[in-house]
């Protein structure tokens, strides 16, 4: 009798290691701090356009557009207020379609918001003594804006629910179509190229209104790519309880930024009482202040869905890891930002600006320009990791309480000692913000480590 060979059972295979945090965090931050910078660069054709064809026409898009930045700038973060209900449900198609589905309709609201804002401006313009010929040329602009702004609100509504399932590359390459878009159409509709007449501020107004519309369409059907077939959402009724909810996490948030803003706009005014000189340094400042922080931000989005799907798993440990990860992360990126700037700071003040007394304030404040970005990469990797916990209203509290400081601060600080008095008290302000930030964030996290 031969003998029966048994064949052993293939060894069942080893699951793959999980991925650590900070690759992950690397892998989705990444392409989104480049979209971060395509927008950026989108917003920045109008303008560019815009002063090749009439300086009144340049102020009025100015006026229009610094109303709708701050206004979406509020929606934006208001709606990141969907992304820890998106990680809690991701498993569960009908209930991720329910937030969806409630997540738009705040977004419907919002937009409608920011789109009465922008429509207030000519009337305001009016009652706060802007000059004639910048109101003149206003026209029919404001309506074309007010049309963006509540597609600008949708599309961001897609853009949280594309970073919420993890698809940071999809808003990458859907924000260079829009780029791409603006290129495309904007110098053409506003200074005319052959046949085609020069529209001038009505041109762009055409450009912001259409580009939005095709951008949304691309991201809301992206969106529908991403979600399993069982939570795609169909237009209906919103459940107000929900749209409530979300909006208790996300309106705090939103205020935060819509706070900031507006402390800015009065160091804007605080500075112009010293001079042009002082003017113009600010507001390079600003802008380099802003574009260093845009990395520390796209990490802080980034974790938000990573701490929100842990803390739904019952996992504490891997929420705080991920938390660990978006600090080790954001730091250092910021830092490498900053280096080269500190370093050669002269050199960087006379490309910024030829002239030499605005190359000199700038190489003076630009100490204090880094502990302000630096701070506030801090900052906002605790402050996403709060609206991951869906616990935002510390956020709020501490914005209104450091920049009201520095709002009340600003006149006498230019007035005893310029500007580098006032940078001084931002970075205090901002590192104020750090405490406060932080202080909740650790004990928000521990209170998941309790439980």
């Amino acid at each position: 009798m031969s003998e029966t060979r048994v064949r052993p059972s293939a060894a069942p295979c080893d699951p793959a290691p999980p991925r650590s945090p900070l690759r992950v965090l690397a892998a989705r931050a990444l392409p989104l701090y480049l979209s971060m910078l395509a927008t950026l660069a989108t917003g920045v054709v109008g303008a560019v356009v815009l002063g090749r064809v009439d300086t009144a026409q340049l102020a009025a898009h100015a006026l229009v557009t610094a109303v709708l930045a701050s206004a979406v700038m509020a929606v934006q973060g208001a709606l990141r207020g969907t992304m820890p209900f998106v990680a809690r449900h991701e498993d569960d198609p009908e209930a991720l379609r329910a937030v969806v589905r409630d997540g738009v309709w705040l977004a419907l609201l919002l937009g409608c918001a920011a789109a009465l804002a922008v429509l207030c401006v000519p009337p305001l313009a009016g009652a706060v003594g802007v000059a004639a010929e910048t109101r003149a040329a206003l026209g029919v602009y404001p309506w074309f804006v007010a049309l963006h702004a509540l597609t600008a609100a949708l599309t961001a509504s897609a853009t949280t629910l594309l970073v919420a399932l993890g698809r940071n590359r999809s808003v990458l390459a859907l924000s260079l179509v829009g780029a791409v878009l603006a290129l495309a159409t904007t110098p053409p509709l506003v200074l005319g190229l052959g046949p085609l007449p020069a529209l001038g501020l009505t041109g762009a107004g055409w450009t912001l209104v259409a580009n939005g519309v095709v951008v949304l369409v691309l991201k809301g059907y992206a969106v529908r790519r991403a979600l399993p077939p069982g939570a795609r959402p169909a237009f209906g009724a919103p459940v107000w309880a929900r749209v409530g909810e979300i909006a208790r996490v996300g309106l705090p948030s939103g205020a935060t930024l819509l706070v900031k803003s507006v402390a800015l706009g009065a160091l804007v005014v605080a500075v112009a009482r010293l001079g042009a000189v002082e003017a113009a340094t600010h507001q390079f400042l600003v802008l380099l202040a802003h574009l260093l922080f845009l990395p520390a931000l796209a990490v802080g989005q980034s974790m938000i869905p990573l701490v929100a799907r842990a803390v739904a798993q019952g996992d504490p440990d891997r929420a705080r890891r991920t938390v660990r990860a978006g600090y080790a992360l954001a730091l250092p990126v910021t830092v490498a930002g900053l280096v080269p700037l500190v370093v050669f700071a002269e050199p960087v003040a006379g490309v910024v600006s030829p002239d030499p007394a605005v190359g000199a304030a700038m190489a003076a404040v630009l100490p204090l320009l880094a502990l302000v970005v630096v701070a506030d990469g801090v900052q906002v990797v605790a402050g996403t990791g709060l609206v991951a916990l869906r616990r935002t209203t510390s956020s709020l509290y501490v914005f209104a309480c450091f920049y009201g400081g520095l709002v009340l601060a600003a006149g006498p600080l230019t007035g005893a000692g310029g500007l580098t008095a006032l940078w001084a008290g931002y970075a205090v302000a901002v590192a104020g913000l750090v405490v406060g930030q932080t202080t909740a964030l650790v004990r928000r996290l521990g209170e998941l480590r309790r439980c």
